[in-house]
Parts: C-alpha cells; structure tokens; sequence
C-alpha cells in the first residue's frame, strides 16, 4: 500500500479513497480529481504541509498523463497510488527547499 501516502494523515486518506475510488477513465478526470481533493483540503492544512501539498497537486496532472493512457483498472489504479508515494516525496523535499 502507499504508506508515503497514508503518512500524510486526514488528506492521505482522503487522496488514496479518491484514487482507487474516482470515476475516471482518463488520467486528466482523475488528475483533476485528486487536485479537487487536494484543493478542498488546503484551507484548512497546517502552515507546513501547504507548500508540499501545492507542490504535489502541480506535479499530478504531469505524472499520471506521462504514465497512463487509461486508468480505470484496479491494477492502474493500484500503481498510481503507489506513484503517489514518490511524488509526496518529491513534495516533500522540494517543499523543504523552498523554506
């Protein structure tokens, strides 16, 4: 499972329901979605997450469109969560770089 993803609290849940659970055949319906998430979220994220979180919903649209051409298998949808894994990392650190 993607622990990266899930270490992230309320929104990585909230993010890792969206991926195996969104109505998407396209990866831009599903990118969307998981900014729309990511987005609603926001408000509310502590100070510190904020950069790492509008990092990462920069970096989704790019990820899945480079990667999928369909993501509505359980499957695709299973790697992508994984994917998510390393782009919150790359949040992370490129957040971490910004302070």
């Amino acid at each position: 499972m993607a622990i990266q993803l899930l270490s992230l609290g309320v929104i990585g849940v909230r993010l890792l329901d969206r991926i195996l659970t969104a109505k998407a055949i396209y990866p831009e319906e599903l990118a969307d979605q998981i900014v729309d998430e990511i987005n609603q979220y926001l408000g509310r994220a502590p100070e510190t997450e904020k950069a790492m979180l509008f990092n990462l919903a920069c970096e989704v649209h790019e990820a899945l469109a480079d990667r999928y051409g369909r993501v509505d298998s359980a499957q695709v949808r299973l790697d992508i969560s994984q994917m998510m894994g390393l782009l919150v990392y790359r949040a992370k650190m490129s957040a971490s770089q910004g302070r």
